[in-house]
């Protein structure tokens, strides 16, 4: 994985580096620093959480003064555009050195759960910022990343499970990393017994074409048409997939919708979005579809699965919890964009429903 950002960030033109600031991205050069200061934290430097809410470690970084500055949880997003002291170079540099100090520290680590758990965790929180490049460079109309034009290429998504730049972190055969749990996923997972009568495919473009083209699509949402579409001359529709406008698949999931969209289409339909436990249940029964070509929105908010008063937080406590908040959906499944270790049937991805940059579609019941 570390090739794959690194390979992204060198071949960045010096116009990419810092981006407009736009609220759902990040400069790339500082979310590039901050995956391999993630991994420092708690690979290297054995970041703890103290009785009193803190996390911290004793140990410094091999970049001294980063704590200030890389650290999502202290600093804020507009002040990440404004840090003369991240450049290219120093940026690979840190990711090349912090790479080898990260691989060390996991030669020396024990041969068990307990003890790779920090390096799962930082396996899988460098997947998740990729696949936020990805969106990134959608969102900015680049060139699709590597890892992303491979996915879409191809026409099932594990295709690229033997890409070799995902073999960064040799984890042990005995400790299958697809066994790694987030916090959120702790706790009784949802039960819901679908029928038959109620499995539904993916919605496609085609039949989302006929929603937008009926004008319920702008009486729902008072815009023309979905994000990164457009009307080509000839009357037939568009879409832009990173830095190139081509012609609607039909037959392709419609992608870069978001749930408010999602519902309209589905209340047009006399339907309705499933539930988290309802997607649960059909990808435990239909293990093929939980690996898809988008994220799938649910009906249901982001919340534990437990009792809020029983959740505990993982090592990693910024990562659930603060967003338990009432604002944020589940999705489950996965995109083209997503690397293959994050493909599991268990987990759950949560943005606020408004979010249509992401790569999200949906599938709906009733209709």
């Amino acid at each position: 994985m570390r090739a794959l950002l690194r390979e992204f960030v060198f071949n960045l033109d010096e116009s990419q580096l810092w981006p407009p600031h736009i609220a759902t991205i990040n400069p790339p050069l500082w979310e590039a620093a901050h995956v391999a200061w993630f991994a420092e934290w708690f690979c290297v430097r054995d970041a703890y959480n103290t009785a009193n809410g803190e996390t911290r470690a004793d140990i410094a970084s091999i970049w001294l003064e980063s704590d200030a500055f890389l650290n999502s949880n202290t600093i804020a997003h507009g002040a990440r555009w404004h840090l003369p002291q991240l450049t290219r170079a120093r940026t690979l540099d840190f990711l090349d050195r912090n790479l080898e100090a990260t691989l060390r520290a996991l030669e020396r680590a024990a041969d068990d759960a307990e003890a790779l758990h920090r390096f799962r965790l930082a396996m899988f929180h460098e997947a998740m910022h990729l696949e936020a490049f990805a969106w990134a460079a959608q969102t900015l109309s680049w060139k699709a990343p590597s890892w992303a034009r491979i996915g879409i290429d191809s026409a099932m998504h594990a295709s690229i499970s033997n890409h070799a730049a995902l073999a960064e972190f040799q984890l042990s055969e005995k400790h299958d990393s697809s066994r790694y749990q987030f916090d959120n996923e702790s706790g009784l997972s949802p039960q819901h017994a679908l029928t038959l009568e109620d499995s539904a495919e993916l919605v496609t473009n085609s039949k989302f074409v006929q929603f937008v083209e009926s004008g319920a699509y702008t009486r729902a949402t008072q815009r023309a048409h979905p994000m990164y579409w457009r009307s080509h001359s000839n009357g037939d529709w568009q879409q832009r997939r990173f830095d190139r406008w081509i012609a609607l698949a039909e037959d392709e999931p419609v992608v870069h919708v978001n749930a408010q969209e999602a519902e309209a289409y589905a209340a047009w339909n006399g339907a309705r979005l499933p539930s988290e436990a309802e997607l649960h249940s059909l990808f435990s029964s239909q293990p093929n579809l939980w690996h898809g070509q988008v994220w799938e929105w649910t009906s249901t908010p982001f919340a534990p699965y437990v009792a809020p008063e029983q959740f505990k937080p993982g090592l990693y406590r910024e990562y659930s919890q603060p967003w338990f908040d009432g604002k944020h959906r589940v999705l489950r499944g996965g995109s083209f964009a997503t690397l293959p270790i994050m493909h599991h049937p268990h987990y759950r991805n949560f943005f606020t429903p408004a979010r249509g940059d992401v790569f999200a579609g949906f599938r709906v019941i009733g209709a």
